[in-house]
């Protein structure tokens, strides 16, 4: 199993190298090529409804399976394409409005399903959350490598990086394992389609964890997605990115790798101190007078999402049934990436044209104190379990 487990770290390298090498820049050559701040925000949202919607799509054809490889090779291949096509029409919005939403709607599920696939794989939240640490050390490497090379070659280096990655990445994946069958001596696909997914409405923590990473979504994504306008608006350029992404991402590296011990802190606590990072991070970047400034927001998000990442899958796998996990890790990665972006951009794009970094992130602070509202909530209820035991034998 530590060969299985070193090509799941590769995996993990591999494929956020990808994400940082085309998609990370995607959006600055979008701008480079003419669009302006609010299209980009409306085009953000359309791809990150298609994301949301394969999400739970593709989340669910996974769990009924057990095809975490299948899809992995299906959908990085398909990211690609996809995205050889976006760089190449970069220039032509109408396209741009038919491709990218394509691509969120392949794009978006891969992660979650690798993720998915390593705990399934490895029977450790903890193999999860460990590998992952090698998917945040390679898109940091790349982020900074990448904008480097953009600075001095142009745009025109993204698909190669990309394509040098993924290349790596299918072979990896080739390689591994598909994921356990749920109960043995039966078919794969047996107990998954006996779960139904409305079970998930009766798991109270799990909902209260839904409604904490929708808002700390909601707070984080207008910023991330108009990163390159703040960091102009404070005498910086695009080349800031890789430094950013480098430096955050050393940051939220610890956290993922120390995540077991962590475990020792009470996982609603775990949650609510990742929400309050967040905060930080919308108010550093609504003071920031210069590009440093705007980096030590990143340093406290990418701490946040050191805490958040590893609490998410730990909480979402202790409380819903087998058969749907990878279904409701999908639902929790889409509450925090797509449909928290899809809204936050749509008028994150507007408020930054029309009002500037300021009040866009003086309501991203507002967005998050809503967050920090419901990880109160699940720390009453996560209390309320513990003492109740104890009423009742002292009564007895």
């Amino acid at each position: 199993m530590k060969q299985v487990y070193l090509r799941f770290c590769v995996l993990q390298a591999a494929f956020w190298s990808f994400f940082a090498s085309l998609p990370g820049y995607i959006t600055a050559y979008m701008l480079e090529q003419g669009m302006d701040a609010a299209t980009l925000g409306v085009l953000l949202a359309v791809n990150m409804g298609l994301s949301f919607g394969g999400s739970l799509f593709w989340g669910r054809w996974v769990d009924r399976r057990q095809g975490h490889k299948k899809f992995f090779l299906l959908g990085v291949s398909s990211a690609l394409a996809l995205g050889v096509l976006l760089f190449l029409f970069a220039g032509n919005t109408l396209v741009l409005f038919v491709l990218y939403p394509l691509f969120g709607f392949m794009m978006g599920p891969i992660a979650t399903t690798l993720d998915s696939w390593v705990i399934a794989v490895m029977g450790r939240v903890e193999a999860g959350a460990k590998s992952r640490t090698f998917g945040t050390l390679g898109f940091a490497v790349t982020m900074l490598l990448s904008g480097q090379l953009i600075s001095r070659f142009g745009y025109g280096v993204m698909p190669f990086l990309a394509a040098a990655f993924l290349a790596v990445a299918i072979l990896a994946a080739l390689a591994q394992p598909e994921a356990r069958s749920l109960s043995a001596g039966q078919p794969e696909n047996v107990t998954a389609l006996k779960a139904d997914p409305r079970q998930l409405l009766h798991a109270r923590s799990y909902l209260l964890l839904v409604a904490v990473v929708f808002f700390t979504g909601m707070a984080i994504a207008p910023i991330n997605n108009m990163k390159v306008l703040v960091f102009e608006g404070v005498g910086g350029d695009v080349s800031f990115l890789g430094w950013d992404s480098f430096i955050g991402c050393l940051i939220q590296a610890p956290f993922l790798i120390f995540s077991g011990k962590l475990r020792r802190i009470p996982a609603a606590l775990r949650l609510t101190v990742g929400a309050g990072c967040a905060l930080g991070y919308a108010f550093l970047v609504m003071i920031a007078r210069n590009p440093g400034m705007v980096m030590a927001g990143t340093v406290m998000t990418n701490i946040s999402f050191g805490l958040l990442f590893p609490t998410m899958r730990e909480i979402t796998e202790a409380s819903v049934p087998a058969a749907l996990r990878t279904t409701a890790h999908s639902i929790i990665d889409v509450a925090y990436g797509s449909v928290a972006g899809m809204i936050a951009s749509a008028w994150g794009g507007v408020v930054m044209s029309g009002a500037g970094a300021v009040t866009m992130s003086a309501i991203c602070m507002a967005l998050e104190a809503v967050a920090l509202v419901f990880c109160g909530v699940l720390v009453l209820l996560v209390h309320k379990r513990t003492v109740r035991p104890a009423v009742s034998c002292k009564a007895a």
